[in-house]
């Protein structure tokens, strides 16, 4: 690896990401590779142990990396997936995949909790959120911000911190995948009106049809997705 020292101008463990991740898109570490050893990397990069470490969490939960007790870090071999025309999936995109996946399970359970437990207060949040949502469609960075907001304010409706945490732990996950999920959308504002099919039944505390709704968001995002990455979008 050659050193790149990283500069501080935003948040360390984020740029220690993106070296990584340059490492793996060029080829330098490949899937099964190991990570070279914290102090090295630690040395190479210019970080402290606890940035690094931050690091390595984000990269675990992007489905980069993976952690084997007894042995270190290494390069996740990705899961191969293929469209008809027998094209592989690169490693970041059976990632994004994975995540999806999983949150076709928990984005209908969370959305169907919050309309059972929302208060007043949860929901005039979640209004000013969409509102928010509204005001940033052109500003990418504030757009994906909003999106994250939003179903951060959906879990805390839940009032079950289990929700809660899953969701911030995913804070890195929603807003590494948000842009490249818009750019393949054909309508813009589909993912806008699909929050507020959700804050509508919600708001009459109806668990079914908020359940429905937050499947149909996820399940567009997750088709919208996988006919992109089989394109090589």
């Amino acid at each position: 690896m050659t050193e790149a020292p990283v500069s501080k101008t935003t948040r360390i463990y984020e740029k220690v990401v993106e070296k990584l991740k340059e490492e793996i898109a060029d080829g330098r570490l490949l899937p099964g590779d190991p990570l070279p050893s914290e102090r090295q990397l630690m040395e190479t990069f210019g970080v402290s142990r606890s940035s690094l470490r931050e690091a390595f969490r984000v990269m675990e939960l992007l489905g980069l990396i993976e952690s084997i007790a007894g042995k270190g870090r290494f390069v996740r071999q990705p899961r191969e997936i293929v469209d008809d025309q027998k094209k592989g999936i690169q490693l970041e995109d059976s990632a994004i995949l994975e995540l999806m996946e999983a949150r076709r399970i928990l984005d209908p359970a969370i959305a169907g909790e919050s309309a059972m437990r929302a208060t007043p207060s949860d929901l005039m949040r979640l209004l000013r959120v969409i509102t928010a949502t509204e005001d940033h469609l052109a500003l990418p960075r504030d757009r994906a911000q909003a999106d994250f907001d939003f179903h951060l304010v959906l879990a805390e409706a839940t009032h079950n911190f289990v929700f809660v945490n899953i969701t911030r732990m995913n804070f890195d996950l929603i807003l590494a995948t948000h842009d490249r999920i818009y750019n393949l959308l054909d309508d813009k504002g589909a993912f806008l009106n699909e929050h507020r099919e959700m804050y509508d039944a919600i708001l009459d505390h109806d668990a079914e049809r908020a359940r429905e709704a937050a499947s149909r968001h996820i399940d567009r995002i997750y088709r919208t997705l996988h006919k992109g990455i089989a394109a090589g979008e």
